[in-house]
């Protein structure tokens, strides 16, 4: 049987903090009651929605890791956004609740004295957040995960809201009441300013918000060192989930064949995938002209212009057969490439006769900017 969610250094750290912040939600909210903390309770419920955070992180990422299928062919990856627009909406009415109770604490005509036991508990909870800053960020730096890093940063935050915590309760017991509720104010905007950030976030992700200009930049770059490509241009990303998609002009030579532009296109591709581990795929399209700034547009495609060329191919006298043609649409031009056979009978006086005739003859036709003539020796 497959593990629920597979056991990295990253994800230990996620469920270490997950348990870290059910143990001080229960211990605050207990204290903060007992200890008449208003501040300290407001902090409780912050951890609270922490987990309840993590929770959903470790749900939605076990979603995501389902396999794409016809009906999700880019997989499930949007599921985390969805989990983390809807916890940013619940933490968000629950930083609006706290702020709702601490203001009638504060406009109440007398304020309740927390005791030692509330700024013992809000004491130790600062110093358990700093230990698992300091683990979470260890584990993300190992494993390259900038969601842990970002998480290891939550509890750095999560500690200083519990400093603030704990000057609201030592200055209420220091005869200034009135500064545990304010405390509360200061924990629940802060808890209001978490929920935004989600909710901004995963509102983004999933309007295809793509990836920052910097990064874009860095991509641009990364693409353009790849031999083969002369520049690239139309840099677009996606996000689903964690990862991005992306998708991509590059310019290759004029001459080259539709296999190695392709050549050059994989190149692109499986070199990001490597070297990025946030991308999850590239879809690359190439380019033999810089078409930035403009749309080239052909009145005939290949077919027309062999209907065109083969009938005046097989008129000109000593050319005994057409083996390949090859078209090149190029800044709104028309190249004609024409592999021929030619009669062996001729001499090499007449063959050059018969090669100019026929690329005077094919440089006359409509929609033909230039033409270029191979002889086939075998």
């Amino acid at each position: 049987m497959k593990p629920i969610i597979k056991l990295t250094p990253a994800t230990k750290a996620i469920l270490v903090g997950a348990l870290g912040n059910f143990v001080l939600s229960v211990m605050k909210i207990i204290a903060g009651i007992v200890g008449r903390s208003t501040a300290l309770v407001a902090d409780g419920v912050h951890s609270l929605s922490d987990l309840l955070t993590d929770t959903v992180v470790l749900f939605t990422y076990r979603i995501s890791q389902i396999p794409a299928d016809d009906n999700h062919p880019y997989g499930h990856g949007k599921v985390e956004n969805i989990g983390s627009t809807i916890i940013g909406i619940v933490i968000i009415t629950v930083g609006g609740g706290l702020i709702y109770e601490s203001w009638q604490s504060i406009q109440a005509e007398t304020q309740q004295v927390p005791t030692l036991v509330a700024a013992i508990v809000a004491g130790l909870t600062i110093v358990i957040k700093e230990g698992l800053y300091q683990y979470t960020h260890l584990m993300g730096k190992k494993e390259s995960s900038p969601s842990v890093v970002a998480k290891a940063w939550d509890h750095r935050a999560d500690a200083g809201l519990s400093l603030a915590t704990l000057v609201g309760i030592s200055g209420a017991m220091m005869g200034y009441p009135i500064l545990d509720p304010i405390a509360a104010v200061v924990v629940a905007a802060g808890i209001l300013h978490v929920g935004y950030v989600i909710v901004r976030d995963g509102i983004q992700d999933l309007m295809d918000a793509g990836m920052s200009e910097s990064k874009a930049l860095e991509i641009t770059q990364f693409i353009n060192s790849v031999p083969g490509v002369i520049r690239s241009h139309d840099l677009r990303s996606r996000k689903v989930g964690g990862d991005f998609l992306l998708d991509v002009h590059i310019q290759v030579d004029r001459e080259a064949s539709v296999t190695e532009g392709h050549q050059v296109a994989e190149a692109v591709r499986r070199r990001l995938i490597r070297e990025e581990p946030e991308i999850q795929d590239v879809m690359v399209h190439v380019d033999t002209e810089d078409d930035t700034n403009f749309e080239p547009i052909y009145q005939v495609n290949r077919g027309d212009l062999i209907r065109l060329a083969d009938p005046v191919i097989a008129g000109t006298p000593g050319v005994a057969e057409r083996t390949r043609i090859r078209t090149h649409f190029h800044y709104g031009r028309i190249v004609l490439e024409v592999y021929v056979r030619l009669e062996a009978s001729l001499n090499r006086e007449q063959e050059i006769q018969t090669v100019q005739g026929l690329k005077k003859r094919l440089s006359a036709l409509d929609h033909v900017n230039e033409v270029r003539v191979y002889l086939e020796t075998e």
